[in-house]
């Protein structure tokens, strides 16, 4: 019995076994694996119940069975670990990455026929208002071109 535990003791910190003779006289055998980790999902009990001849004859397969799947759980738990880490760690990279570089500036082209500056414009207007401002202060013979000159100086 022993040297069907054995591997299984390899893969654990502990591992408790737990027997009770029951009314109708099987013995029920829990197996309890304890790993580093508290509360792991690798340290599902397995409990068997049967005679003692069954338990004799199929105790080592069934618990060499257990071992290999628990090992194949760990395996997995592992490698699921280690790709969520890789993947945490290039997110945190990116992350650095796109903090570190400046903003890309749009370079900004000037047509200068196209669209007039600012200042071409305000030189548009102030000789426009130059003109209407001159006429409007000419002398005007009719009393209603005098009147609305007025309003508009």
């Amino acid at each position: 019995m022993y040297t069907e535990l054995q591997p299984l003791l390899a893969t654990v910190t502990s591992l408790t076994l737990s027997m009770v003779l029951n009314t109708d006289n099987t013995i029920s055998v829990t197996v309890m694996p304890k790993g580093a980790k508290l509360g792991s999902p690798l340290d599902t009990p397995l409990p068997l119940t049967g005679t003692a001849a069954e338990l004799d004859e199929g105790f080592a397969g069934i618990l060499a069975s257990y071992t290999a799947k628990r090992q194949e759980l760990s395996d997995q738990l592992a490698a699921t670990n280690a790709i969520i880490d890789a993947a945490k760690k290039e997110a945190v990279d990116q992350a650095k990455k796109s903090i570190a570089k400046p903003a890309k500036s749009i370079p900004v082209v000037e047509e200068e026929d196209e669209n007039p500056t600012d200042d071409e414009d305000q030189d548009d207007e102030s000789a426009s208002n130059t003109a209407s401002t001159s006429t409007a202060s000419t002398p005007s013979t009719t009393p209603a071109a005098a009147s609305a000159a007025d309003l508009w100086s």
